[in-house]
């Protein structure tokens, strides 16, 4: 099992993960609630949780590795649903690093 831990510094964080749950709906499974929420992106799960002054990100895929591009993706769209705040997630393993988009 390949799993990525993120976390981002923000007061909206239950507001964040809730856009961004319906947002993905449309597309993929989902469960959330104000507290957290799952978002199945084909093997990949990814798992929301809202804490005080925080959002931590899980990327968890049980039979291989989560394609590191993906991070990007989930920051990205993260970012894009906290709207006019600034939003970063600071994944847990440097070696992690998402590549730049082009």
């Amino acid at each position: 099992m390949d799993v990525i831990t993120g976390e981002a510094v923000t007061l909206d964080a239950s507001r964040i993960l809730r856009r961004l749950c319906k947002h993905w709906s449309h597309k993929f499974a989902v469960r959330y609630d104000d507290a957290g929420g799952e978002i199945q992106l084909n093997d990949v799960r990814v798992l929301l949780r809202a804490a005080p002054e925080r959002l931590f990100v899980t990327l968890e895929n049980p039979q291989a590795e989560v394609p590191r591009r993906l991070m990007g993706v989930v920051a990205e769209h993260l970012q894009r649903m906290a709207a006019d705040a600034t939003l970063e997630v600071v994944w847990s393993d440097a070696d992690a690093a998402p590549t730049p988009r082009v």
